[in-house]
């Protein structure tokens, strides 16, 4: 059995020994991780100068839209009025001044009243169908307290307020005119309800206080049943029984089963339809309500009730009450006439003015070029150039200090220096139009709206503002012909240049990422290289500790060899 433990036998360690030989012999491996490690900051260098030039194309792209360089702005020349306005590109710059005359409007269709079953007093009044659910508690009338069980009639609650008040107010539900009426015996108004009352009677039967005598409020007390199914929804002209059927409204057909759906339901479906409509029960006049979602002078229709259920909402022979169009003028112009508070081009006729009028005045707004958004696109494009050139510079530079010559990761790196180049030239360039002649107008190179390089260095800068104001106010179709025109306009030949770098797709890959793929292949040969060496210093270091473990076994019966010849042939040794 082999000794563990080093220089045990022999008090030679060993182990220390074997540990050095192998970090010698370890050296070449050493080599090839910092071969690798040198290869991985290659990679990140790489992979940062990629973002950069996705970035700059990404910039570079928005100054060939016009609505980068060309994009204008309405603004009011009341700066507190509650009016917006907008316009586009290729609206007219000038000053308008807009009278707004009237409001648009909506158009409402109100059905008819008398469309729900007068209720039955001897219901639970939990049961009766008057808009709302009433709640137990207790209510007051005439300073008295009457107390509503949730077990209680109609009936059991009118006489309750007849017995509180002793006689003196009398309390009838009315069938012939589906009211509620109270009486005072006596001189004087009645006073109903109290801070501190705890049910809803009083809200849901529309009873206030007043001169005697006294009904409740609106046209009737029973109402539809807005939940459960429309077959059990208190609707006086329906007898129908799960019936699936359809109506119109505007022509769009409103789909219902009488024993599935209930009215809340069908009001929702009609919400939610192309109709046009917002549908509501309006519960004061117990009628239904459709309120035209946009404004102006059009109609509502229902029709097509094949199977009788609009008219039994009232719906088929309502009141309509005509919306009304806006009116409003144009700098001192004749009246025109819009469905929507919202003046577009299709009522004035000036392409990509949009002004919203929210109160009635005259407001001047004016359209001109919008400065500080075609400012921030070139900014950002400036940002972005200069970006690029500062990584470039910082990954390719090399600097002498004395005799000391230092040289950054990819100095060696051609290709990644004439990017520098490239782009330089690109910038130094003048413009061309689609047929590659010269540009015309004011706008040939970056220097005539403003934008120089920074002496001999490869960074851009706006160095003259107030040409480049100039420029955006006068001449911004001259700016975006440099910039947008297709093919050869600088957004496009930059696009092209830095899709050959930036491309990571089939066969279009840039010429980064093959850089980037090389890389992989050799850290993946470096890697492969490395475990093998690692291998092969594994079995070196076993052979290495198996020989000095047989030396010290070898010692070890060498000592014990020793120590017996000495017991036995010792002068004094006992026989």
């Amino acid at each position: 059995m082999g000794l563990a433990l080093s220089g045990l036998a022999s008090g030679f360690d060993w182990k220390s020994i074997v540990d050095q030989l192998i970090e010698v012999s370890r050296v070449p491996q050493n080599r090839l991780r910092q071969e690798k490690s040198q290869l991985s900051q290659r990679t990140n260098a790489l992979n940062d100068i990629k973002t950069q030039l996705g970035n700059l194309k990404t910039a570079a792209a928005s100054l060939s839209s016009g609505e980068s360089l060309l994009k204008k702005a309405a603004t009011f020349q009341n700066p507190s009025t509650n009016w917006t306005a907008s316009a586009d590109s290729d609206t007219p710059s000038g000053s308008y001044q807009i009278e707004f005359v009237s409001a648009a409007t909506a158009s409402r269709y109100l059905g008819t009243g008398g469309i729900a079953t007068p209720i039955d007093p001897a219901d639970l009044i939990s049961n009766i169908p008057v808009g709302r659910t009433i709640t137990a508690g207790t209510f007051t009338v005439e300073g008295v307290q009457i107390t509503v069980n949730s077990t209680d009639s109609l009936n059991d609650v009118l006489a309750n307020i007849v017995g509180a008040t002793s006689g003196s107010v009398t309390a009838t539900y009315n069938a012939g005119t589906d009211r509620i009426e109270l009486v005072k015996i006596g001189p004087g108004s009645i006073t109903l309800g109290a801070s501190n009352d705890t049910s809803n009677f009083l809200q849901a039967t529309r009873l206030t206080s007043g001169g005697s005598p006294l009904s409740s409020s609106g046209a009737t007390l029973s109402s539809p049943r807005l939940t459960g199914p429309i077959d059990s929804a208190n609707l006086s002209g329906w007898a129908g029984s799960n019936e699936d059927n359809s109506f119109f409204i505007n022509g769009v057909g409103i789909a219902y089963n009488t024993g599935t759906d209930s009215i809340q339901s069908l009001l929702n479906r009609i919400n939610n339809s192309a109709a046009g409509v917002t549908a509501t029960f309006d519960l004061a006049s117990g009628r239904f309500l459709l309120n035209n979602k946009e404004t102006g002078n059009v109609g509502i229709a229902v029709t097509g009730d094949a199977g009788g259920l609009a008219t039994a909402m009232g719906l088929t022979a309502g009141t309509l009450t005509s919306g009304a169009d806006a009116v409003f003028s144009i700098n001192g112009g004749g009246n025109i006439t819009s469905r929507s508070n919202t003046l577009d081009e299709t009522v004035h006729g000036i392409k990509g003015l949009r002004v919203t009028a929210n109160s009635i005045g005259t407001e001047t707004v004016t359209v001109g070029g919008d400065a500080t958004a075609s400012k921030a696109a070139l900014n950002d494009f400036v940002a972005k150039y200069n970006s690029v050139q500062a990584t470039i510079e910082r990954y390719t530079k090399v600097t002498v200090e004395g005799d000391k010559v230092t040289a950054a990761l990819l100095a060696g790196n051609r290709e990644v220096a004439q990017i520098s180049s490239e782009l330089r030239r690109m910038l130094f360039a003048t413009g061309t139009d689609e047929n590659g002649d010269p540009l015309e107008g004011a706008v040939k190179r970056l220097s005539d709206i403003g934008i120089t390089f920074s002496g001999i260095e490869s960074t851009i800068s706006i160095s003259n503002s107030s040409l480049l104001d100039s420029r955006l106010l006068n001449n911004a179709n001259d700016i975006f012909n440099y910039f947008g025109t297709k093919d050869n306009g600088l957004a496009a030949r930059l696009d092209s240049f830095l899709g050959r770098l930036v491309s990571d797709s089939g066969s279009a890959q840039g010429s980064l990422k093959t850089q980037l793929d090389s890389i992989t292949k050799q850290n993946k040969s470096l890697d492969a290289s490395i475990a093998n060496f690692e291998r092969q210093l594994e079995s070196q270091r076993a052979l290495l500790e198996s020989s000095f473990i047989a030396m010290e076994n070898a010692q070890s019966i060498f000592q014990q060899q020793s120590a017996y010849l000495a017991r036995t042939f010792a002068p004094n040794n006992p026989k």
